[in-house]
């Protein structure tokens, strides 16, 4: 669709469509660094899910030994959840992703009148029914350069009426992580309850106690080479009343009522046991692959912008602006090469406006149309990296001198 609306405007020619499996059989290297918006589903994972549709398909709500097997599989998956987030299985409940997990949670205080306090960089899940149903009752909490909470502002729309206090651990458009233990404290302080939405955050850095200090945390198991359509809410505090997504039967621990998704829990939960088991590894190589990245971008580059530099980040995410240049534009060529990124996240995509989350850090409109983000993961390789590199630089040099940046 980015291709298809750069070629209109500005008579680019893009292919209609790409056969990304055609082109690596020609040995043409893809470099797919958009992994904030999905991963791909690791060997270990396919294979179990293979091995769940084909011999472990029993209905794990059935009395019988077949679909026991399936019970204990879930259970398995649960308990490998909890391992990696650091809690017990008894506080996993398995969704669709982090959506519907914040959905519930939003809907449930909603029910009971708590305003929302929250920001203009969250991901539009953070905020969900109380956007669409209850704007009124949202406080939004100003962000500085960086991209981190105020925490004055959150000191001061705390004294207010009750309230839930709805986050993004790390961004995903920048990968900025929010001060979670201050954020928690000022919250804790004032009797208020914290939704953290991990799911850009969970297997790329490690899980500490600040993160458990939350009411509630959320994952999509897609973030983290798992299949879509899985995920979690944890619930964290047992003294409140638990947060029931839907009703209906008593899978889930009776709040979540519905025949679970066996083949999609069991890959979440060997997704998240690979992840544990090799945490560090995998945090050292893409913070060498993403540091690589913008060191050699800036040596080669003039009039480029790291967002969020100065912050704690993932160590992932690269979110740059490229002054001169039409981030479109360049998103759709760098794809003609073979380099898969995007400009904003991938439930904001189809918006014509610039991104909030940049604007809300202090860029102009011009400044944040610029801006494309980069998102590594485990699959990739400094190869794909140097490609990249070579790419981006003869692409951006290309749109500031031959087209004039295409504004």
């Amino acid at each position: 669709m980015i291709a298809f609306l750069v070629a209109a405007k500005y008579g680019i020619q893009q292919r209609a469509y790409t056969d990304y499996r055609l082109r690596g059989l020609f040995g043409a290297m893809i470099a797919y660094l958009d992994n904030n918006s999905t991963t791909k589903p690791s060997p270990q994972v396919v294979k179990a899910v293979l091995k769940s549709l084909e011999h472990n398909w029993g209905n794990a709500s059935s009395p019988h030994g077949f679909g026991q097997t399936s019970a204990k599989l879930i259970a398995t998956a649960r308990d490998q959840v909890a391992a990696l987030v650091g809690v017990t299985a008894d506080q996993v409940v398995f969704t669709s992703g982090a959506t519907e997990a914040n959905e519930a949670v939003l809907r449930h205080h909603l029910a009971n009148g708590r305003i929302l306090i929250t920001s203009d960089i969250e991901h539009p899940a953070v905020t969900g029914v109380y956007r669409s149903r209850a704007p009124e009752l949202i406080r939004i909490i100003p962000v500085d350069h960086e991209g981190r909470w105020d925490l004055d502002a959150l000191e001061t729309q705390l004294a207010g009426p009750p309230a839930l206090v709805a986050v993004a651990w790390a961004n995903g458009e920048t990968g900025v992580l929010q001060n979670i233990q201050a954020i928690s404290d000022c919250a804790r302080n004032q009797g208020a309850q914290i939704l953290l939405d991990a799911s850009q955050a969970v297997g790329r850095i490690p899980i500490d106690d600040c993160a458990r200090g939350a009411t509630y945390i959320t994952l999509s198991g897609h973030k983290l080479h798992a299949p879509k359509g899985t995920g979690a809410l944890i619930q964290i505090n047992e003294l409140l009343d638990p947060v029931v997504i839907q009703v209906g039967g008593e899978q889930e621990l009776g709040l979540r009522g519905g025949t679970e998704n066996v083949p999609g829990i069991i890959g979440f939960g060997v997704a998240c046991e690979l992840r544990r088991r090799n945490i560090d590894g995998a945090i050292q190589h893409l913070a060498d692959l993403r540091n690589r990245f913008e060191t050699a971008l800036g040596e080669k580059l003039p009039d480029i912008r790291v967002n969020g530099v100065r912050a704690p980040r993932v160590p992932n995410t690269s979110n740059i602006t490229f002054c001169g240049v039409d981030g479109m534009a360049l998103v759709a060529r760098l794809e003609d090469k073979g380099i898969l990124c995007s400009q904003l996240s991938a439930c904001s995509s189809g918006s014509p406006e610039p991104s909030r989350t940049l604007t809300a850090m202090g860029l102009n409109s011009e400044q944040a149309f610029a801006s494309v983000r980069f998102a590594f993961s485990v699959d990739n390789t400094l190869a794909e990296v140097e490609f990249a590199i070579q790419i981006i630089v003869a692409e951006v040099i290309y749109l500031r001198e031959i087209l004039g940046g295409l504004i």
